[in-house]
């Protein structure tokens, strides 16, 4: 008699051609055995030749199949798809790897589970998170760089969830809208600091509680709903961890990467392939897939990093409008004869990296042209114009050398 139906887990990845066309044929050739795909990451190569982006999947079965059979039912699906071999590591149309198989262990010339280095490759930890968490070592995936959630393979993650918002501001109505428009159902959200609000109930007959008041209410809020292991909690908070939310079981944060002036321009930003940095419960990528929109996991430990890197972006950005403003409004120059150039300078940023760039006095070493702009500028404007000089000279001068 043979074995029954085992768990088994399968990685693959694509860099060549249509790479989501390759994915979806293979799981499609796995047939009725496949029990979960995990969402799409692209992910930077990882040793090997100079080559483009990996589309991953991790996909689970249930299959009698041996460890052999599943080794042969692999190379066919790459054989399938014209896979050439010829540099080691090099690009491909189609890998598929036997990552793990309940209950066995194979080491041979050919084969060995589980994959020797399934553990140490974030491209397969971040994916296999999605459906088997229960594999994924307690310290996580590691250094998820390079790791970007493009969404499902094929149509919206498990379709659409029921919500409550906790804290319909900005960016809570934003939320509600662009959520309500991708077919979800939206509970009674509840009020903006919630602190009058009975939330005992909030999670009561929604699949998740979306908390998006001010940072420094996020934990006391999250304590006032009653516990259900069945309902996951999630907040916006760009540099909170997931702690703020225990001792609920389900917990995931969703920060949207976009500036929010108002729910109604918030909301159409962020159905327009918006970024979302993203951690804990796979719910967290459900919401971004329902909004169109591409993700990255940022660990706890990074949060107040990765937040303050945001605000640079935005924020000081806007404060930095504000100084130009000021200075040219002095001389009778409006704020939109700037405005170009402003965009302009983005667009080599984003073409070129911020280095390169770079243009200017400070860029060239023009110190005469820096001492007549410190003297034409108001005293109270100075200080923050030499800040820049010299974040401008660090770029010129590369990263300072942290070593010994």
């Amino acid at each position: 008699m043979g074995a029954g139906p085992r768990r088994v887990l399968l990685g693959l990845g694509s860099n060549l051609g249509d790479r989501a066309a390759h994915l979806r044929a293979a799981v499609a050739g796995l047939g009725d055995e496949v029990v979960a795909v995990s969402p799409v990451y692209e992910t930077a190569p990882v040793g090997g030749p100079e080559q483009g982006a990996f589309l991953n999947v991790v996909v689970e079965l249930r299959t009698a199949a041996s460890a052999r059979d599943l080794l042969v039912l692999a190379q066919r699906l790459e054989a399938e798809a014209e896979r050439v071999r010829t540099v080691r590591w090099g690009p491909r149309t189609l890998d598929v790897d036997v990552l793990w198989i309940d209950g066995e262990t194979v080491d041979q010339p050919d084969l060995v589970v589980p994959h020797p280095r399934m553990f140490e490759r974030a491209f397969v930890l971040v994916p296999l998170g999605d459906v088997a968490p229960d594999l994924v070592p307690p310290e996580g995936p590691g250094d998820t760089t390079g790791v970007v959630r493009v969404g499902p393979l094929d149509g919206p993650a498990n379709g659409p969830a029921a919500v409550r918002v906790v804290g319909p501001g900005r960016l809570g109505g934003a939320l509600t809208r662009a959520l309500g428009a991708a077919g979800w159902t939206l509970a009674e959200p509840l009020g903006r600091d919630a602190s009058d609000v009975d939330l005992a109930d909030a999670a009561d007959g929604v699949d998740a509680v979306l908390i998006t008041t001010p940072d420094a209410a996020v934990a006391e809020v999250a304590g006032r709903i009653r516990l259900d292991p069945t309902t996951v909690v999630v907040h916006a908070a760009g540099s909170l961890g997931l702690d703020v939310l225990a001792p609920h079981e389900r917990r995931a944060s969703v920060h949207p990467l976009v500036a929010v002036p108002d729910a109604a321009v918030g909301a159409e930003r962020l159905v327009a392939g918006a970024w979302f940095a993203v951690a804990g419960d796979p719910f967290a990528g459900r919401v971004v897939d329902a909004l169109g929109g591409r993700s990255f996991v940022v660990a706890d430990e990074h949060r107040a990093a990765y937040h303050a890197a945001a605000c640079i972006a935005s924020n000081h950005l806007v404060a930095l409008m504000g100084q130009v403003e000021r200075v040219a409004g002095g001389v009778d120059v409006p704020l939109a004869a700037y405005l170009d150039l402003v965009r302009a300078t983005i667009e080599n940023v984003a073409a070129l990296g911020p280095a390169a760039a770079l243009t200017g006095p400070a860029a060239r070493g023009d110190e005469a042209t820096l001492d007549r702009h410190r003297a034409a500028l108001a005293p109270d404007e100075i200080e923050a114009y030499d800040a820049l000089v010299h974040l401008a000279r660090r770029l010129v001068d590369g990263p300072p050398d942290r070593a010994g």
